[in-house]
């Protein structure tokens, strides 16, 4: 007697996403923290007035800021959110909050991802600017990097 029994096998493909080893830089002036993954970005120390930091990837071609600056013109975050998008031609991410805004754009084929914080009388910046054709890298590190941005 034979007892046969249908098996099914089911194939999967898994795309293992980059680890990245994250560390964490904090402003002492403005009182922001923000997470940058060390394996891909190199920090050019903070600047002289101690506002922020530019990190950069080892071939120059993706750049971070990070800074903060009082608010001497008595902007509302909703004034800086709406001048930013009048300045990019090619918006194709924006978000605004009660005290945060997100804008990314595509510029001559680079994606340029901006957040900016309002506490206060402070505004704290984070920016990127990367290739286009980089996204399956900084598309995730970009996400991972504004989630971090405390302040």
């Amino acid at each position: 007697m034979c007892l046969c029994v249908g098996v099914a096998v089911v194939s999967q493909t898994v795309f293992a996403t980059p680890q990245h080893n994250y560390k964490t830089y904090a402003n002492a002036r403005f009182k922001y923290s923000i997470s940058y993954p060390t394996d891909l970005l190199i920090p050019q120390g903070e600047s002289e007035n101690g506002d922020g930091q530019v990190f950069r990837e080892k071939s120059g071609s993706v750049e971070m800021r990070v800074y903060g600056g009082y608010n001497v013109s008595n902007e509302t975050l909703r004034s800086r959110y709406a001048e930013l998008i009048r300045k990019r031609n090619n918006v194709t991410y924006k978000v605004i909050r009660r005290d945060w805004f997100v804008v990314s754009a595509l510029v001559n084929g680079k994606i340029h991802y901006q957040k900016t914080i309002l506490r206060g009388d402070i505004f704290k910046t984070f920016e990127i600017e990367y290739d286009a054709v980089r996204g399956s890298t900084y598309n995730d590190v970009t996400d991972r990097i504004a989630k971090s941005f405390k302040g």
